[in-house]
């Protein structure tokens, strides 16, 4: 049961790297779609931008992997870490000056992330033993809460669409709640009584949907100038949290520890250290080809 945690772990790890890594490499590349520039201007940046969305459109591996393995929960915990490579990326390849507190930042949520990591043995041990299948979800909960997140969702980034008010945070959220809504998604598309025919399963397709619009909406964030220093800690913090209350309101038995709430929000304080002072350069300043 322990390996199960570790390989849940090692998959998220990976998700996160990759994650973060392709977040980047979209921002950097994000003005290929301007008029102002040439294709020549434009540079390198087309093919690095599709390298971006490659590396973005295959962390379905991961999730796969990782929720075979253990619960979305245990996979989504070490999504901070990366930030770190975010930051790595930033300071390297965008040019950005690295503060104090974003390495205060880096510290918490490597603290945050091992605590959650040892509460999370005690929970997955008690998973196991209740014997979390179908019959464990809550099919009401899950669709009521799904209208209504959707509703909120819709109104929210369309009104920071139509005003331009908090577009990064706003953009952030909204589509970290839908990737964090993926993850979740995947892990009831394959509990025990659903893995026959995976691919057909509606809840497991309805995963990818779900992914596609935490993508889409991300871009939408980056092509209305949203800092990548402000939407990706806003992603990130609905992502860590997301799963961890959708999963108490829609499979019974679930419970969540007070450490690990605790650790979750230190995990996001971190985050939010590292972006939310930061002064992102011009892009057109930072990308002279």
């Amino acid at each position: 049961m322990a390996g199960n945690i570790f390989l849940g772990i090692l998959f998220g790890l990976f998700n996160t790297i990759q994650l973060h890594l392709a977040k980047g490499m979209e921002r950097y590349g994000i003005d290929i779609f301007s008029r102002d520039k040439s294709l020549k201007e434009k540079g390198k940046k087309p093919l690095i931008y599709v390298i971006g969305i490659i590396l973005n459109y295959t962390l379905f591996i991961y999730q796969i992997l990782g929720n075979a393995f253990s619960t979305a929960t245990v996979f989504s915990s070490v999504f901070g870490i990366g930030v770190i490579i975010l930051m790595i990326f930033s300071k390297y390849i965008l040019k950005e000056k690295i503060k104090k507190i974003e390495y205060i930042g880096v510290v918490l949520i490597i603290i945050g992330t091992i605590v959650v990591g040892y509460t999370l043995f005690e929970l997955e041990i008690y998973y196991q033993d209740i014997g979390l299948n179908q019959s464990n979800i809550n099919w009401v909960n899950f669709i009521i809460v799904m209208i209504i997140f959707s509703g909120i969702f819709i109104v929210f980034l369309f009104i920071s669409a139509k005003t331009t008010i908090a577009v990064s945070l706003i953009f952030g959220l909204v589509a970290g709640a839908c990737g964090g809504i993926d993850n979740t998604l995947k892990h009831l598309g394959m509990i025990e009584g659903f893995t026959l025919h995976i691919f057909l399963n509606p809840i497991f397709l309805l995963s990818f949907l779900s992914g596609f619009f935490a993508f889409l909406i991300t871009q939408w964030g980056f092509a209305k100038k949203a800092k990548a220093s402000k939407l990706v800690p806003s992603y990130n913090s609905l992502y860590i949290l997301l799963p961890v209350f959708l999963e108490l309101l829609i499979i019974e038995g679930t419970m969540i520890t007070p450490l690990q709430l605790i650790s979750t929000f230190v995990i996001i304080i971190g985050v939010i250290l590292m972006n939310i002072f930061k002064e992102k350069p011009e892009i057109a300043d930072i990308n002279k080809d």
